[in-house]
């Protein structure tokens, strides 16, 4: 099972709209898949189940990471009722703010691994969507991850914000905490290529992260907002950027799946 953790240093970047683009594309090809809501403010799980989720969810999970709560806490989402492969949601919840410490100790970061070892459900493809931060859950999901997959604005901020989730990623490997994990990329979303800033910051994020700047970039266009609004999926989307849209999260989704450990 491939776990890949998607975060930012900061809100408003779109990391949710990555996730569900995502998972839209995942249900598109056939690829069994599971979202952890590990953000506070639950979007991934209203997008997913078009309401806020119910306990047990992600809370529940990791005050008590044992089997019957992981089966008992993951949905299937109205996503997969008919689709040939499933797409599930381990529910957000608020309550799992109360354990977002700046300092966690060791064995809190590993609650959400050990509950993703004994779940009894397989899937070929686990997305964590984390927190607009750095601090405790962003750093359980990628102690719990394969990869830790960045994303980013063209802004003023980026370069900063994606070298810092990198040098967090190098540092949770060395340091023991997150044995398995390695950074998959950069995602640039929400990006303008008629505007000059856009253009600037982009070239220097490519210019500093090289090939980690994944492609391709998800370009900002009002489709995604209005398939996430209506809580379907994107490949279900009918507006004038769909074909756009869904051919970018194809393309981004492989690069996701070809980052999968070998043997």
């Amino acid at each position: 099972m491939f776990t890949v953790s998607v975060c930012s240093l900061k809100g408003g970047v779109g990391k949710t709209s990555v996730t569900l683009g995502l998972a839209s594309a995942a249900l598109h090809q056939g690829v069994n898949m599971l979202v952890i809501d590990l953000d506070p403010q639950g979007d991934s799980t209203l997008g997913l189940l078009g309401e806020p989720g119910a306990s047990p969810d992600v809370a529940d999970v990791i005050a008590s990471p044992r089997t019957e709560t992981v089966d008992r806490a993951i949905r299937p989402t109205p996503w997969s009722a008919s689709a040939s492969s499933h797409l599930d949601v381990l529910p957000g919840s608020h309550r799992s703010s109360m354990v977002d410490s700046p300092a966690p100790a060791a064995k809190e970061l590993r609650r959400l691994r050990e509950a993703l070892g004994r779940r009894t459900y397989e899937y070929d493809l686990v997305l964590i969507d984390c927190p607009p931060s750095l601090n405790g859950l962003t750093q359980m999901a990628l102690a719990a991850s394969h990869r830790s997959l960045v994303v980013s604005e063209p802004g003023f901020f980026a370069v900063t914000a994606a070298d810092r989730a990198l040098k967090l990623t190098r540092e949770m490997r060395e340091d023991g905490l997150a044995p398995d994990l390695e950074p998959l990329g950069i995602v640039v979303n929400r990006y303008r290529p008629r505007s000059v800033e856009h253009q600037y910051r982009l070239a220097e994020l490519r210019d500093l992260f090289g090939d980690l700047v994944l492609s391709p970039v998800i370009e900002e266009r009002v489709g995604l907002q209005q398939a996430q609004g209506g809580a379907v999926p994107l490949h279900e989307y009918e507006g004038a950027s769909g074909p756009r849209l869904t051919a970018d999260f194809d393309a981004l989704l492989q690069t996701v799946l070809a980052a999968r450990p070998q043997g």
